[in-house]
């Protein structure tokens, strides 16, 4: 039987991060194969307002879909699978999917993003992007005069609950939780500036077609909202990078030096997974082309590294 071929790099996600990386490797003359499960951020409703290049924005999924168009535009090779395992053999990566298919290579970069902690209510995707955000930053502009509910239960969810004051005056904090998890000190603050708090669990979306118009707890309260912004946090989706050694924070976050190196020679991280702070488009993409630049000259032959 004869062995898989061996790539120069594969990227694993193709979200804007992988993307950017396969793009910038695909023009430093490198063979790619990115394969890509299709989950993530990108693949949600959400629609990036500022990514610059785009009046108007430009939806998550057509971000993702003209990414790709632009890859393909190169001989890089795609598979739409899921990685199970990632390993470092002899000097080799092996990434081994669930099409049972071994797919090999002299580097990686890991692109796999964060899972965001959103309510556990029924039929929460369909608000997801739409009406129901994770991101101040991404969202917050949009709020703006807005009924807004954060949901969260712990002192970062409280300080942007108050941050949402910049935008409009009418904000609620729902801690999700039958226990409220704030100190006095933050109670106060929420109280003092008019964030009014709920200790309880969100247990009902009312909207339609992805709208929002209210929400409903678990002891029979409603909130009339026009935005809900989940503060619940994210997990990043790190299985992969700690299968191959690489090293984590506290949080799971892989830890990379100034050109996205793990400590595993050969091995990079982009986007999300690598960066626990600025979740955005634009970072995603420039740590993509970063992670892709320093791949191309760790796989240049010593002579020609200078």
């Amino acid at each position: 039987m004869s062995r898989s071929p061996l790539y120069d790099c594969v990227i694993i996600g193709g979200g804007p991060a992988g993307l950017s990386a396969a793009l910038q490797l695909a023009r430093s003359n490198r063979q790619v194969i990115v394969v890509d499960g299709a989950r993530g951020r990108s693949t949600f409703r959400q629609v990036n307002h500022n990514y610059l290049g785009f009046p108007g924005g430009v939806a998550a999924r057509d971000l993702r879909a003209l990414g790709r168009q632009q890859v393909g535009m190169y001989p890089v090779a795609f598979v739409d699978d899921e990685v199970s395992s990632l390993k470092l053999v002899r000097g080799v990566f092996q990434a081994e999917l669930g099409s049972s298919r071994t797919v090999r290579a002299r580097s990686a970069v890991l692109a796999t993003g964060v899972t965001d902690d959103f309510p556990d209510v029924s039929g929460w995707q369909d608000y997801v992007g739409r009406s129901l955000f994770w991101c101040i930053v991404c969202d917050g502009y949009a709020a703006r005069g807005k009924r807004v509910v954060a949901v969260g239960n712990h002192t970062d969810a409280a300080v942007t609950a108050l941050q949402f004051l910049h935008f409009t005056p009418t904000v609620s904090l729902v801690t999700n939780n039958l226990q409220c998890a704030l100190d006095g000190r933050c109670k106060g603050k929420l109280a003092r500036h008019g964030v009014e708090l709920f200790t309880g669990e969100l247990t009902e979306f009312f909207g339609d077609d992805g709208i929002l118009c209210g929400v409903g707890l678990a002891d029979g309260r409603s909130l009339a909202v026009d935005f809900v912004f989940s503060l619940q946090g994210s997990a990043p989706n790190s299985a992969l990078a700690k299968g191959a050694g690489a090293s984590c924070d506290q949080d799971g976050y892989v830890k990379v030096d100034e050109e996205q190196h793990t400590n595993v020679p050969g091995l990079f991280a982009a986007g999300d997974l690598s960066n626990r702070h600025a979740h955005q488009v634009a970072t995603a993409v420039h740590e993509g082309l970063t992670a892709a630049t320093a791949a191309h000259h760790f796989l240049l032959p010593a002579w020609q590294r200078g």
